[in-house]
């Protein structure tokens, strides 16, 4: 029995065709894919995830608002949640509270985990929303700016997918876009890549951990990019505005009771 093998995913990044010498034309299909994968999938996980070409869905948990008198005002209290009391004697995630006058008041957003480099779609009951019809502000929140009544579901019933009614979601990137430097960092460490597929010398790590000869022996890092660089001058400059201190990934926040998103994967 055999299983399928996915393909990449159609994530590859846009590259610069300056970076391609007269070789790169010649080459297989197989082998320029391989090549622009190897290179997307490397520079997303030494850039610390920060900066990709892949969007993702997510079903977003109901907008909240506390209830008149459990409310926790604070000076401090602007982000989308913030910790207090309420009548109970429990801890709570306020969020729709944060204005000076202390009343309550229900905004039509959602905070979606950051960051968020781009909106490719927001699906309603099955029906994409006309993409002026909302804004995303301070990084990181959808907020509804069309006509009418809030579009966001009180509730949803994420057994069922995205095209039927009481559903939302949204795609969007979640992570900084791809820019020109970007594409031109791609196309460099394809082009290596290319060559290394084809048995051609590239510029590539060769990953020896030790060598002696003549008595005299030398260390080098193991790995394939030992330090989080690549050996690529072009390259690990364009990693190095990203990912300065050479992080696997990006830090995030987190805290007992925050809600977050259902994250839509697929499985072959």
């Amino acid at each position: 029995m055999t299983t399928a093998i996915p393909e990449y995913g159609g994530c590859l990044w846009p590259v610069d065709p300056a970076c391609m010498d007269a070789t790169w034309d010649g080459l297989e299909d197989a082998v320029r894919d391989r090549a622009l994968a190897l290179a997307s999938s490397t520079l997303e996980r030494l850039t610390g995830y920060r900066v990709s070409a892949c969007p993702i869905t997510v079903r977003p948990c109901p907008p909240q608002c506390c209830v008149p008198g459990d409310a926790y005002i604070s000076a401090f209290a602007r982000g989308p949640f913030y910790p207090g009391i309420n009548s109970g004697g429990q801890w709570v995630n306020n969020c729709g509270c944060a204005n000076d006058c202390g009343l309550c008041r229900s905004c039509c957003e959602v905070t979606l985990p950051g960051p968020v480099g781009a909106i490719y779609e927001v699906k309603v009951d099955g029906i994409v929303l006309p993409p002026e019809d909302y804004v995303i502000q301070n990084g990181i929140t959808l907020v509804y700016t069309g006509a009418g009544g809030c579009p966001w579901p009180a509730e949803q019933d994420l057994c069922l997918p995205d095209s039927e009614p009481g559903t939302w979601s949204v795609t969007y990137l979640n992570a900084y876009p791809v820019d020109s430097l970007g594409a031109y960092a791609a196309g460099v460490l394809a082009m290596e890549y290319a060559k290394a597929c084809t048995g051609q010398k590239c510029r590539l790590p060769a990953g020896v951990t030790s060598v002696s000869r003549q008595g005299v022996s030398y260390e080098i890092t193991s790995g394939a990019f030992p330090g989080g660089m690549t050996g690529i001058r072009e390259v690990d400059t364009y990693i190095a505005l990203w990912n300065p201190d050479g992080l696997r990934e990006g830090p995030r926040v987190w805290y007992p009771g925050k809600p977050s998103p259902r994250h839509v994967t697929v499985t072959p």
